[in-house]
């Protein structure tokens, strides 16, 4: 039996701009961030359009920064942005300083931060073995998001996308457990297919980020039922989730404070 538990946020993925080593500035991915004092007074473009983007140009925002340009790949952020922070499509190319967006504006910047998540990487594994996934709520080949579907010795813990963490991977971890003792009896691979298909489809046509926290509170729900792990009242988990993202539309820069 291999238990997988490295989780999936410790390789960059770099995505290549043309022109972007003629960039004269400071380029580093969000894994490498360790503080926005140094973006102070300086024209900041943030690449990408998720958690790491908002945090930290929000922190290059408190910290003194000149501007922030948030380039989003398919959608904005659309939240209610300070004075000196706006979004724009993504970047082309880069000529030196100046970065050209995809809506043909154009822009000079002192420093790129790349917010473009990271990669499954298991180099301890065979390819056979390796989870090969972006990082969704369900990744593909993963029966109840924990046993590798082409071999069921093999387990992967916090594979997926979070709105749900320790909890979620205790709970994982409670499942695997019991498939390893014996307690749980997998069903035959056909059957474990189509549980997974479900899961996928159901994935595929989720409208927004309410829906999301509802997929994996059910998740999370089906992996409780199915152990002894303790309970806990997830619809109010749930709730929370969804009191978080409006908060953060209603005011990006305060949302913290409405949390309990």
């Amino acid at each position: 039996k291999l238990v997988v538990a490295t989780g999936h946020f410790h390789v960059p993925a770099v995505p290549e701009f043309e022109g972007i080593n003629t960039f004269p500035g400071e380029v580093l991915h969000a894994h490498d961030f360790r503080g926005a004092e140094r973006f102070a007074g300086k024209r900041l473009l943030m690449i990408g359009s998720s958690y790491s983007a908002e945090d930290i140009g929000m922190q290059a925002h408190k910290m003194g920064a000149a501007s922030i340009t948030m380039s989003y790949r398919t959608h904005p952020m659309g939240y209610h942005w300070p004075w000196n922070t706006v979004e724009r499509p993504l970047v082309t190319r880069f000529e030196g300083n100046t970065a050209y967006f995809r809506d043909g504006t154009q822009d000079e910047f002192d420093a790129v931060v790349l917010c473009t998540g990271y990669q499954h990487k298991y180099p301890f594994l065979p390819s056979e073995l390796s989870l090969s996934s972006p990082n969704v709520l369900y990744p593909a080949n993963l029966y109840k998001g924990v046993v590798w579907q082409q071999n069921t010795n093999l387990f992967y813990l916090g594979a997926q996308d979070q709105y749900y963490t320790f909890n979620m991977f205790d709970a994982q971890a409670w499942f695997a457990r019991d498939v390893m003792t014996g307690v749980i009896t997998l069903p035959d691979y056909d059957k474990r297919e189509a549980d997974i298909e479900v899961w996928l489809e159901r994935q595929a046509a989720l409208p927004d980020h309410d829906a999301e926290a509802e997929f994996q509170t059910d998740y999370v729900r089906e992996l409780i039922d199915a152990t002894d792990y303790p309970s806990f009242d997830l619809d109010a988990v749930c709730q929370l989730f969804k009191d978080w993202m409006h908060n953060k539309h209603v005011d990006i820069l305060g949302y913290r404070d409405a949390q309990h």
